[in-house]
């Protein structure tokens, strides 16, 4: 690498795509385009492994998108929990059962997300982890009667500051943007319904059938899974005002969530919670506006957050990446201006994830009324087909060429 200082910074030479965030998209999108032969540089501002707040579900559709990304046997060497079927319980005691469409994984992402990005450094990719991203400049220009891209990133770790120059860059920096970042993302929704916490932790001593469990409770809803090890993942969101009168403290307020229910009460009965697990994220805007394009691409949650709920954000944020690499590659190659990037990737997205964000945040509005998710759930019970519809239409669809788009707009 050809490296010189200027004043108290460093300057290396450029790479093709600069990718920011090491998370399920981050991570699975530089390992594509290493793979296609490109430069790419992934900057992490946390180190690995480490806990995220997250349900640790690994749906059919996620396990189809990592076979395509050619990184399924990375993941399956993790040893995730198999997983068939999927529980929701009312406040109320209420429950509605219906099998998943395919086998479902439970896996951590203190695994998941270290093996991913091992498997795009085993590629080729540059991982540079605690670096932080402390300003981003783009500057497009017109070269040959194309239009290009040029982005300045300004990296800072524990040691030093560096400015790197790629061709292109890539945001995946998940649900929350340091000052750095703040461009790249839309305003947030200050209103009552859009103020969720998020809490996560791991239990041991818990016995439960392989699937995924749903309980809702006064305040918020969680999802119960096993994981690897033996453990399960209990994750939380929650509203501010349940945080706060559960003393704003992580444990409080799983301890809140799991007397809430006595379903879930009764299956953690005799749960151990592993402390060092537990971590928690504020604020989750999960009405956040949808932003996949600005000024550069942004994948998985940088875009948008599917609510938790619909339990298929990992399999967005893969898709999301695999919608992506092949628009990226063909602007590296010369072969798609920028614009026609944008609008591809932007236009496929919306096509992809605009119908099942607005079912997801729908869904999540009408069962956090008690009377309404008492008979919602009744309702799936009576008709068991109207209750796998509202479940698929969470889920993707028939996956339509992303290349296909940006040829046809130039």
């Amino acid at each position: 690498m050809n490296i010189k200082s200027e004043g108290n910074s460093v300057y290396d030479a450029a790479y093709d795509v600069a990718i920011v965030g090491a998370g399920l998209a981050g991570s699975s999108i530089a390992a594509t385009l290493a793979d296609l032969g490109w430069r790419v540089l992934l900057v992490e501002r946390d180190s690995f492994p480490r806990h995220k707040v997250c349900g640790e579900f690994i749906s059919p559709e996620a396990q189809a998108t990592l076979r395509h990304l050619g990184l399924f046997a990375e993941v399956e060497a993790l040893k995730p929990v198999s997983l068939h079927a999927t529980e929701i319980t009312s406040r109320h005691a209420r429950t509605l059962h219906r099998p998943l469409p395919g086998e479902a994984w439970g896996l951590s992402r203190y695994k998941l997300d270290e093996g991913l990005a091992m498997a795009a450094v085993s590629r080729g990719v540059e991982l540079r982890t605690a670096t932080t991203v402390t300003r981003h400049v783009v500057q497009n220009e017109i070269k040959n009667g194309i239009q290009k891209g040029k982005v300045e990133l300004h990296l800072r770790d524990r040691q030093q500051t560096t400015r790197i120059h790629a061709r292109a860059a890539i945001m995946a920096f998940g649900r929350t943007a340091l000052p750095g970042l703040a461009a790249h993302r839309p305003p947030a929704d200050t209103s009552e319904r859009a103020r969720y916490v998020g809490v996560k932790c791991h239990y041991r001593g818990v016995e439960m059938p392989p699937q995924v469990e749903l309980y809702f409770f006064q305040g918020g809803y969680a999802g119960l899974n096993p994981v690897e090890g033996g453990h399960v993942n209990l994750c939380l969101l929650v509203s501010y005002d349940a945080f706060t009168q559960a003393g704003r403290s992580v444990s409080d307020m799983l301890a809140t969530a799991i007397a809430g229910n006595a379903a879930l009460a009764e299956r953690m009965h005799a749960a151990i919670a592993i402390v060092d697990t537990e971590c928690s994220v504020a604020p989750v805007d999960t009405y956040r506006r949808a932003q996949p394009w600005s000024d550069v691409a942004q994948v998985g949650d940088s875009a948008v957050m599917i609510p938790p709920l619909c339990g298929d954000g990992m399999a967005m944020a893969l898709r999301s990446a695999e919608l992506c690499a092949p628009l990226a590659d063909q602007f590296l190659r010369g072969n798609l201006s920028l614009d026609a990037w944008s609008s591809a990737y932007q236009q496929h997205w919306s096509q992809e994830f605009g119908q099942r964000v607005r079912i997801g945040r729908w869904l999540q509005q009408l069962l956090q009324i008690p009377l309404v998710g008492e008979s919602l759930i009744l309702t799936g019970n009576l008709l068991p087909s109207l209750a796998d519809y509202f479940i698929s239409s969470t889920r993707g669809s028939a996956p339509t060429d992303p290349l296909s788009l940006a040829r046809g707009s130039g």
